[in-house]
């Protein structure tokens, strides 16, 4: 298959919560979304297997959120992958690429709209080397120190397509 692909769509409940600073699970008009605070770094982890039609690209993230109630401000995200496959990553511990910044972008003048940010990742290092049929889990975590709307972040999706 071509690249520019869809590889994977995670929603929020797919979420396997992080032992601390977890986002939770929230509903917005019958909608499950991850809240994420705006004071302190919460995460939340997706686990998956990379699809065999993968061509050995880069992948983009697109993260679809929406503010609980922030009008102004600025939204970014922090995202990670960790190659989970065979022999490779001990799942009693972390592995984790360096964390991605998915720069910052003024939210939607209306609160409960959404709001779609990305940031492609090269193949190798990016995406810690993560090959066709593998495992792996994604890390998403609001970039507080980043971003600059006040209230909880609400994640929609996650999508990972191959650039």
């Amino acid at each position: 298959m071509a690249t520019g692909n869809t590889l994977c769509v995670f929603t929020p409940l797919q979420n396997e919560p992080a032992a601390t600073n977890m986002a939770t699970i929230d509903t917005r008009n019958g909608h499950f979304v991850l809240d994420f605070d705006d004071t302190t770094g919460e995460t939340a982890f997706f686990k998956g297997v990379l699809p065999r039609h993968y061509a050995a690209g880069g992948i983009t993230v697109y993260v679809h959120a929406s503010l609980t109630s922030a009008v102004t401000g600025t939204l970014g995200w922090l995202v990670a992958f960790e190659r989970v496959s065979d022999s490779i990553q001990d799942i009693d511990a972390d592995g984790f690429a360096a964390d991605t910044t998915i720069t910052a972008a003024t939210v939607p003048g209306t609160s409960g709209h959404v709001s779609i940010l990305n940031a492609a990742m090269a193949n190798g290092a990016a995406i810690d080397s993560i090959a066709v049929g593998e495992g792996f889990r994604l890390r998403i975590t609001r970039n507080v120190a980043g971003d600059s709307a006040v209230g909880d972040a609400e994640l929609w999706a996650v999508e990972l397509k191959e650039t």
